[in-house]
């Protein structure tokens, strides 16, 4: 995942302690901790809150392991709550492809031993996913909040008084549920659809995007590769897309080399890329590599005299190889030599090598520190490690692709790093980076991850441009499906901005496009649609609504298309609201009554951190944009109902689907804008001193809880149908049904409050 360099600084300190490399106990990142945990008051206690939180996730005998108690004390404490019999749980959310599901809704419940009892791994395995699983310690806040051992007691007659309220508010919400979908159950509902065409005569050589429901961490220790299901790999192909990519760190792709690091399990992961390769080519895709190296290495990796020669620069407990050494760029060479031998189906690498995690000795501008790289130019360390990544891969493999991704480079560098670059190789640019633009009278400029923004900006231009001239393909890195202006559906219907934005492109002659990071990998209309304008039909958007909806609705559909469009347009772009805003947890984002005092953590956990939602925008103009985009959805979801009345029975089940996840967006967009109304009137409440002022600050929050309320009445029901809404890749679910329902208590409870509130006001 792309980010501020500044979200590595953070955490770099915390991970050494966590590397086991010199014999001593682990240490987790974050401890010790002293920061309090939030006290999730609509709970009578954190065992109730345990219980409810899990009862869906973790069968009931692991929750008594974690109390230790028995299920019988469990279940007594979930029957109090009004929780229905426990149903045979899932082993998918104590897996690598659940468990940060599990983590998230824990982290301010128990420390960190009883986290490891609670998902069955070491703590050596929880420090290496918090480490490598795409930041997940990044994402949890970069600290761990303080929680004393979480163990059952006997429930005192004040928490029972409390409880039965709880099972009077679930057995109330429960009247708007309905049977659920199994979640990971991504594509069982598109097995009736039929318009799928497979795309031909590209004039995209290479179309690649991220598997929807990949693991990130370490996908290829998976001998059933289950990251890129067949199902999957077929749907990608119908929609045009040639090729995918995974996450992989070099060193556990090789075996140790004297001095150089390497897994003993590399020859399982070699094994099943091999799979992977073979099981993608019979849908014409190729398989690529990230390519973010070599990876930094804990300090005291280079205890010994013959290591301590290769270290370069360090930044908190880590240090580089250094590139400068010649061992170290023959190592890389050879590695990805090994490994394109081993695997000679592979479609290529894409690297990053400014930023990201820390690599080469200037990755994070700090080759001043380094004796070997003090005196060499930062883009002569930037071109080098990518030409030899690229040899290596070449020398594997003479028809891979080596996609050189300018990710992070000091711009004014980037001339002189093209010029440098292998002929061989492939200028990826981010399209909409750096484009101006303007939302609610604020002007700004866009980093990445856009759809409201329609590219390609003046940085892409400039540089594939640049590449051109030194004889170089050009790739575009965009989002088509979803991206973190919204990230936990698998489409944003923004069709005309697809649309706009593919013969953008189209007019720049450039060679491939990924079409995501993590987030975005849906077989999705967006990226048929998408490929057929850029490949240079000039039709409008009515003749694919007719051709995917058929003719009866296809006018509804385009004007459903055009209100999502423009809604989504007005999306109050910044990167810090892309990462910190709570748009991708909605209305599962409790109500606070009192200040948390946590920042938001990387589209991880939002608390109540309306600073950092807001970013660049003042509260009220972010509210309002917030708003425009809700109000434009709702619209457009008008349109899609009307479609649904015209439609043929056959189309139905794909225009059923739209609207449900169509409106799902609005709620979430409008339940931005009532937290935030809450959360804005809360501080004023807290602040004021005149009773007047006081009682308005309390209507105008009892107004927003009451929204809420009406929000989760709405949106459970969609979840339960659709097992997409919630889900990302990289941060798996960012809530489940259970989550909603916990919302609903949060919201009597807030009310409950609020009311008291004014009460002791007007007694006053």
């Amino acid at each position: 995942m792309k980010r501020y360099t500044f979200y590595v600084f953070l955490i770099l300190t915390s991970l050494l302690s966590a590397q086991n490399t010199s014999g001593q106990s682990i240490i987790l990142p974050g401890e010790p901790s002293t920061i309090p945990a939030v006290d999730y008051v609509h709970f009578p206690s954190k065992m109730h809150a345990f219980v409810w939180r899990n009862w869906t996730l973790v069968p009931r005998s692991g929750l008594a392991k974690v109390l230790n108690t028995s299920e019988a004390n469990i279940q007594k404490i979930a029957t109090s709550m009004g929780l229905p019999k426990q149903k045979q749980i899932d082993p998918i959310w104590n897996s690598s492809k659940g468990y940060i599901t599990v983590l998230r809704r824990n982290w301010h419940l128990l420390p960190y031993e009883q986290l490891t009892v609670l998902l069955g791994i070491s703590k050596e395995e929880l420090a290496w996913r918090l480490i490598e699983d795409d930041f997940l310690f990044v994402k949890m806040g970069s600290m761990k909040p303080y929680c004393e051992p979480l163990r059952y007691a006997e429930p005192t007659p004040e928490m029972e008084q409390k409880v039965r309220k709880i099972a009077s508010w679930t057995n109330e919400i429960n009247k708007f549920s309905s049977a659920e979908v199994p979640r990971f159950r991504f594509f069982d509902e598109q097995n009736a659809q039929s318009q799928d065409v497979v795309l031909e005569d590209s004039q995209l050589d290479i179309r690649m995007i991220f598997s929807y429901n990949a693991e990130f961490g370490d996908p290829l220790i998976d001998p059933q590769i289950a990251s890129f299901p067949d199902h999957l790999l077929k749907k990608l192909s119908e929609k045009g897309i040639n090729s995918v990519w995974i996450h992989s760190v070099l060193r556990m792709l090789v075996p140790e080399d004297g001095i150089f690091p390497g897994s003993k399990d590399y020859s399982i992961r070699l094994n099943n890329l091999k799979k992977l390769v073979d099981r993608a080519a019979k849908y014409n895709i190729k398989v690529y590599l990230y390519a973010n190296e070599p990876r930094a290495m804990p300090e005291e990796f280079f205890n010994s005299p013959e290591r301590k020669s290769l270290a370069g620069v360090k930044e908190g407990g880590l240090q580089t190889l250094c590139t400068s050494d010649i061992r170290v760029l023959d190592w890389v060479r050879n590695s990805y030599e090994k490994v394109f031998k081993e695997v000679p189906g592979l479609g290529g690498v894409f690297t990053i090598t400014a930023s990201e995690n820390l690599t080469n000795c200037a990755s994070h501008h700090r080759q001043t520190q380094c004796e070997r790289c003090k005196n060499e130019s930062y883009d002569k360390i930037i071109a080098n490690i990518n030409n030899v990544i690229s040899e290596g891969v070449k020398k594997g493999n003479p028809n891979a692709n080596v996609l050189v991704w300018d990710w992070g480079w000091n711009d004014g560098y980037a001339e002189k790093i093209i010029n440098q670059l292998s002929k061989q190789s492939w200028l990826m640019s981010v399209s909409e980076w750096s484009l101006p633009i303007e939302r609610g009278g604020i002007k700004s400029t866009v980093g990445e991850y856009s759809i409201s923004s329609v590219g390609p900006g003046p940085r892409a231009l400039e540089h594939w441009k640049m590449a051109k001239k030194a004889g170089l393909k050009t790739v575009a890195k965009i989002q088509v499906n979803a991206s973190w202006e919204l990230g936990c559906v698998p489409v944003i219907p923004a069709m005309e901005l697809i649309a706009k934005h593919a013969k953008n492109l189209s007019a720049e002659s450039i060679n491939g496009i990924m079409f995501s990071w993590s987030v975005g990998g849906y077989p999705s209309l967006n990226l048929a649609i998408f490929q057929s304008i850029f490949n240079g039909d000039n039709t409008d958007l009515l003749h694919y609504a007719k051709q995917y909806y058929g003719a009866k609705p296809a006018n509804y559909i385009c004007k459903a298309w055009h209100y999502f469009s423009s809604g989504f347009a007005e999306f109050p772009y910044n990167i810090t609201t892309l990462y910190s805003g709570p748009q991708h947890v909605g209305p599962a984002n409790l109500l606070y009554i009192k200040p948390t005092h946590y920042k938001a953590s990387m589209v991880g956990i939002p608390y109540d951190d309306l600073d950092s939602w807001r970013s660049i925008y003042p509260t009220e103009v972010f509210i309002e944009q917030i708003k425009k985009v809700s109000d434009s959805f709702d619209s457009g979801c008008l349109e899609l109902e009307n479609a649904l009345r015209h439609a043929d029975k056959e189309v139905l089940p794909l225009i059923k689907s739209d609207l449900i996840r169509a409106k799902a967006i609005q709620l979430h967009f409008a339940s931005v804008a009532a937290q935030s109304t809450f959360i804005n009137e809360r501080n004023k409440y807290l602040s004021a001193n005149n009773v007047t002022v006081k009682k308005y600050c309390l209507e105008i929050m009892k107004k927003s809880a009451n929204a809420e309320k009406e929000i989760i009445e709405a949106f459970l029901p969609l979840v339960l149908q659709d097992p997409t809404l919630g889900y990302e890749s990289s941060n798996q679910y960012f809530y489940v049904p259970q989550d909603l329902k916990e919302k609903y208590i949060n919201i009597h409870h807030t009310l409950e409050w609020i009311n008291t509130e004014i009460e002791n006001l007007n007694k006053s």
